[in-house]
This record gives C-alpha cells, sequence and structure tokens, in this order.
C-alpha cells in the first residue's frame, strides 16, 4: 500500500489528466515509484526496529544541513519517511 501525501495530491490527479489526454505516463511512475519507497523505508525501519527519530533531529545529532537532508529525503535518496507530516529516518541510519 502506498500512500499519496495532500500535498501531493494536486500532481497525482494532473497526471491522471495527462495520461487520459496524452498517453503519459513517465510522471505518474514517478509520483507512484516515491511513494512506493518511501511506503518500503518506512516498513523495513519498523521491522527492524530501530529506533526512529524526526529527520531535523538526525541533522542536529549528526551535524548535517536539515535542507540537505529533507531535499534527499523527498527525492527518496535516504530511507526517510512521513509520518503525520513529519519527515523520519532511523537514528542509526549512516550517510
Amino acid at each position: 500500500m502506498i500512500i499519496i501525501h495532500d500535498k501531493e495530491k494536486a500532481k497525482y490527479y494532473k497526471y491522471f489528466d495527462d495520461y487520459r489526454s496524452q498517453q503519459t505516463t513517465k510522471a505518474m511512475e514517478k509520483v507512484f515509484m516515491l511513494a512506493l519507497m518511501e511506503s518500503l523505508h518506512k516498513r523495513i525501519t519498523y521491522l527492524k526496529g530501530e529506533e526512529i527519530v524526526k529527520l531535523s533531529d538526525y541533522a542536529k545529532i549528526n551535524s548535517k544541513s536539515v535542507h540537505v537532508l529533507l531535499n534527499s529525503a523527498r527525492r527518496q535518496n535516504i530511507p526517510a519517511f512521513r509520518e503525520w507530516g513529519v519527515w523520519k529516518i532511523s537514528a542509526q541510519f549512516v550517510d
């Protein structure tokens, strides 16, 4: 199961319209891929029983830029996920 977050729903519906009118799937594939990756990161982290922290706290603890980490999370270049609109990550993650 994947979750399309409220902030992405406008794009999600636009991409459905694009598919209907132009038969293009590339943008829709990206939305699904990012949502699937985020869902997998969340499930794997919980199944491993790892400590989960807010991404902002992880940034402070590891002297990282929160903005860089947020961009990486949105692109799913790091195993971060959202819960109730808050980006989180395993405290054990090593960048």
